[in-house]
């Protein structure tokens, strides 16, 4: 089944900042991150269910999923018809109060 894929403001702008923070620490390629992670967004269309479901109940119950891209976290939630992008989280990072 395709679906589209939309990304909530906040995911737009945690890729923004992603994106500005890579350029910032002069780390090499800034783009290649944001770009899997866009890449790995897309190909949810066909296979929306190849997610992780989280450990915490709470996120688990509300429907998310995730998939690990570099060292970043995309959480979505896949409906009939389309598959939205929440955020966009370094896997490091405290996030159940984020969602």
């Amino acid at each position: 089944m395709n679906r589209s894929v939309r990304f909530l403001r906040r995911a737009e702008s945690d890729l923004r900042e992603l994106r500005a923070y890579l350029i910032g620490e002069r780390i090499a390629g800034p783009g290649d991150s944001v770009d899997r992670i866009l890449a790995a967004a897309a190909s949810l269309t066909n296979h929306a269910e190849r997610g992780a479901r989280p450990r915490d109940s709470r996120l688990r119950s509300l429907g998310y999923r995730y998939l690990v891209v570099d060292r970043y976290l995309v959480f979505y939630k896949a409906f009939p018809r389309t598959v939205r992008i929440d955020r966009i989280l370094h896997g490091a990072r405290r996030y159940g109060h984020l969602l």
